[in-house]
């Protein structure tokens, strides 16, 4: 006689969460921008917002990039954001 066992092991990620209160505008601004409702608030804000970058990276980034930057522009675009 042969006995098979089988074990099912159930792993549950929980990851941190914040409350975040919102006025009914707020909900709807944010709920239009999320694409279906396959998408979470998370997903969606992650995906829209950039994360923060100071204007020196934001700069050698552009200025590696083909559409490039003149330095006196640079100095401008910097002074402007300050």
């Amino acid at each position: 006689m042969v006995e098979i066992i089988i074990f099912c092991v159930c792993v549950y990620v929980c990851m941190a969460s914040k409350t975040v209160n919102l006025s009914e505008e707020a909900y709807e601004r944010l709920k239009e921008w999320k694409k279906g409702d396959n998408e979470s608030f998370s997903q969606m804000i992650v995906r829209v917002l950039p994360k923060r970058r100071d204007v020196s990276k934001i700069l050698e980034e552009y200025e590696a990039s083909e559409l490039g930057l003149s330095e006196e522009a640079a100095k401008q675009l910097e002074k402007d954001i300050e």
